[in-house]
């Protein structure tokens, strides 16, 4: 085949190939858990199609091995099943597919080295699994045999000729349409030969009809309308012939529900194009909450030139009171302009806001439909789990029965294949650790094969997927222990951890209970990866377990990555965003309304005592003090867990379009992503299960870091302060943040610190004069002081070395470690 036309062909053959093998990969295990699942023609003719695409495209090694496949599985019999070396060498062979088709998506050779070994291997497991009636078929033959054979490829014939019909309704070049047309039409061609007689004639019809669009031309329209006509009547013809398949009954999941989703009627959409028209639509919506905007100033507009008409009108009755003649024929020609002026204004103003709102509810349906094309089944993430645990099982000699539940439930196409790697590695990790030998089973008195469960939960706009097993639960004393090994924490910290905080020592890289370094676990690598990966999808993951019954880890992602409902509210100086979904109550808050229950301050809310936590306090880790007065407090609940969180002000409510933060800012855990608002303000967008954390009790002292250095960071951005707040964190110095230099100079006076790093513009007072009055201070004068700036000119760096300052470091320094670096020099670790 010509090089450029497999290259437009590849992205579609390798997407619908995967889940063939996904298909195939799920009947077999089907099989081999219940011989009698009436799923073996399913997943017969999911390896029928794939050899059919397969050798269209010259693919000899996958159509070699689909052919062995499906022949494997022809003398299945019921009533012995599959033994265990079947069921291995088709897994095994699904396995070498795969990494064939990864190898051609990343540019490669699509070819499998060991395919003679892989054939000769489902060659002599298809013997084994033969009944006597079987058992003397040539080897050569794998083909398929007999009625249920024939049925299985009309049935699979069919499926093809109307997946090159809606490939032919599509724009093709013309040598793709030629490849497409000439391979239905032979593939209808060798349909007349399997039908019954007085459906042949359909099926040879079909195939001079797709010989003709062949070469396309202005007639192709009628003649594609003309075929689809004929492959309707072509289906049902065959559903009453004497061969007619018959469609095997299924669950939900498994190979049979992917042979019926491939019979819907269906086209299918590269995920890079669903994802270039989801961010077309990000910007649409923003330029629609633009728009509203405009709309609503031009409307504010028109009511200050009639506020200014009336007093113009006033002041014209005042001179005409006064007998002032003067000048009154030309206020009254201006008058009567304004009020043309003001009447334009105000039908422009309607105008405006009836097509924003028109454009909204537009755009409300396009989201909605755009969601539906990313949205897919959990099954795709979940199936392929059973073949992980029943490896990592087979290799570390257990037994587990993984059971999945939810598979039906929709979620966003990104969603899905970013928890795929997240998911694999906690059932792995559930089988090596959670897992107990049958032998240590049997000697607590458990069943020798261990459980592991798998369900998806949908949870409003959110869904929640939990992972759990029947081990002996965590061990939080090898975790702290392995903490302190790593250098984590030290013993005097480990041992003021609660055992809730300390189990969520896992997440931490190279934290790691295993005895030993295996290739399965014992590098500590993977927990931390679920972690970055869940904060990336705004999800959240917690653990809980009970000693000798299991472990248990909850996953709380969004359904979709889209526009969402967001607060907007004012802390202090800064502007920020939360999600509407956790949000249960806005209140304003009233003296009456604050007290106190077990020590803690509360906020009566709809005659309940909820837990109440300023959040500038919670967002600056201070811990203690009263209640500062805040005008509204927003009531998050998340994981039965619920917070007051007081704000200075409610903004507003927008649909946001959050973005995810890259490098340095994504460390930080309070902030969810950014948003740009109808204003073009970027602001951020807070974590509210984190919030939630940081208002538990006794939250910021765990996190202290006691004995550390001081370093106080001084900038006006929420953003830039907490990123470079975290990056010091996580190097083990104490943190105190403030907003101005003002702000700085007053915690420098009384609380103290080591070194101070400040931007340099800033309100009140800027970094050069912070550095100014720190080093006129005989009690600060030798606290070394770092100015971190965007102004990077020379007189800027001279003007700031003038003013006392130890370090200068220009603001993209500070992703390449050098913030770091100079803290480091110039004050050294105790």
């Amino acid at each position: 085949m010509d090089r450029e036309l497999f290259r437009q062909i590849w992205p579609v053959f390798s997407a619908e190939a995967r889940e063939h093998l996904e298909g195939i990969s799920a009947g077999i295990l089907e099989l081999e858990r219940d011989p009698g699942r009436p799923v073996i023609d399913g997943v017969r003719r999911i390896a029928h199609s794939l050899k059919g695409s397969a050798g269209s495209l010259g693919l000899a090694d996958l159509e070699r091995l689909a052919h062995a496949l499906e022949g494997s599985l022809a003398g299945y019999d019921p009533a012995a099943g599959l033994s265990r070396a079947a069921v291995q060498a088709a897994l095994e062979a699904v396995e070498a597919m795969e990494a064939a088709l990864a190898s051609g998506d990343a540019g490669g050779v699509v070819e499998v080295p060991a395919v003679d070994a892989l054939l000769v291997g489902l060659g002599a497991a298809a013997r084994i699994g033969q009944g006597p009636g079987t058992a003397a078929r040539d080897e050569a033959t794998l083909g398929p045999t007999g009625a249920a054979a024939a049925s299985a490829d009309v049935l699979a014939g069919m499926d093809a000729l109307e997946a090159a019909l809606e490939q032919l309704c599509a724009p093709l070049e013309p040598d793709a349409r030629r490849a497409v047309a000439g391979g239905a039409a032979r593939g209808a061609l060798h349909l007349a030969a399997l039908a019954a007689p007085g459906v042949a004639a359909l099926a040879r019809r079909a195939a001079d009809a797709f010989t003709l669009l062949a070469e396309g031309g202005p007639d192709a329209p009628r003649a594609t309308a003309a075929l689809a006509g004929d492959l309707i009547d072509l289906r049902e013809a065959l559903a009453r012939a004497p061969v007619a398949p018959a469609p095997a009954e299924a669950g939900p999941t498994g190979a049979a529900a992917a042979a019926k989703a491939r019979g819907e009627r269906s086209i299918r959409v590269l995920a890079s194009t669903l994802d270039s028209i989801g961010r077309q639509f990000e910007l649409l919506a923003l330029a629609e909450a633009r728009r509203a905007r405009r709309a609503r100033d031009v409307l504010g507009h028109a009511e200050a030139v009639r506020g200014a008409l009336q007093s113009l009108d006033h002041a014209t009755r005042r001179l005409r009171g006064a007998g002032i003649e003067t000048g009154r024929a030309e206020l009254d020609s201006a008058s009567t302009r304004l009020r043309e002026v003001a009447a334009a204004l105000g039908r422009v103003a309607l105008e405006a806001q009836r097509e924003a709102e028109a454009q909204r509810l537009a755009g409300t349906v396009l989201r909605e439909d755009l969601r539906g094309l990313r949205m897919v089944p959990a099954a795709l993430v979940l199936e392929p789990l059973r073949r992980a645990v029943r490896d990592v099982a087979g290799r570390l000699g257990k037994e587990v029965e993984l059971t999945v539940e939810g598979g039906e439930v929709r979620l966003d196409r990104q969603i899905v294949d970013a928890l795929r790697d997240p998911l694999l590695h906690l059932v792995r990790n559930a089988v090596d650790h959670g897992i107990e030998a049958p032998a240590a089973r049997r000697d607590a008195g458990k069943p020798t094969g261990g459980r592991i469960a798998v369900r998806v939960e949908p949870r409003g706009a959110r869904v929640a997927i939990v992972v759990e097993d029947d081990g002996p639960g965590l061990d939080v004393g090898a975790i702290r222990a392995a903490a302190v090994r790593k250098g984590l924490l030290t013993t005097e910290e480990v041992d003021r951890l609660t055992d809730a905080e300390a189990a969520r020592l896992v997440f931490h890289a190279g934290v790691s209970t295993a005895r030993a370094v295996t290739e399965i676990s014992g590098r500590g690598v993977g927990m931390d990866v679920v972690l970055e990966t869940l904060a990336r999808l705004q999800g959240t993951i917690d653990v809980r377990w009970e000693a000798g019954r299991g472990t248990r880890f909850d996953l709380d992602v969004p359904l979709a990555l889209s526009a969402s409902a967001a607060l907007v509210v004012r802390v202090g100086r800064d502007v920020v965003a939360v999600s509407a979904d956790p949000i249960e109550h806005v209140v304003l808050l009233r003296d009456q309304d604050l007290g106190t229950v077990a020590g803690r301050t509360t906020v009566l809310v709809a005659g309940e005592h909820v837990p109440y936590a300023p959040l500038a306090r919670l967002l600056r880790s201070e811990e203690g003090g009263g209640p500062a007065r805040q005008a509204v407090a927003l009531v998050l609940a998340h994981g039965g867990a619920r917070v007051a969180v007081g704000v200075d002000e409610l903004v507003g409510q927008q649909e946001l379009v959050i973005s995810s933060l890259g490098g340095l800012v994504a460390q930080i855990a309070h902030l969810a992503g950014a948003a740009v608002l109808d204003d073009g303000r970027v602001v951020g967008v807070l974590s509210a299960p984190e919030l939630l954390r940081r208002a538990q009790p006794g939250a910021a002292a765990a996190r202290a870091r006691e004995g550390g250095r001081r370093v106080l960071v001084a900038d006006d951005s929420l953003t830039t302060r907490s990123a470079m707040k975290a990056l010091l964190e996580l190097a083990g110095y104490a943190v105190l943040p403030a907003a101005d230099g003002e702000e700085a100079l007053q915690l420098l006076r009384e609380a103290g610190a080591d070194l101070v790093v400040s931007d340099v513009q800033m309100p009140r007072l800027d970094g050069f004069g912070l550095a100014r009055k720190v080093k006129a201070d005989p009690r600060l004068r030798r606290t070394p002081v770092i100015l971190v700036t965007s102004l990077d000119a020379p007189e800027d760096r001279a003007t700031g070395l003038a003013a006392g300052a130890d370090g200068y470091l220009v603001k993209r320094e500070v992703e390449r470690g050098k913030l770091l670096d100079l803290v480091r020099q110039l004050l050294p670790r105790a």
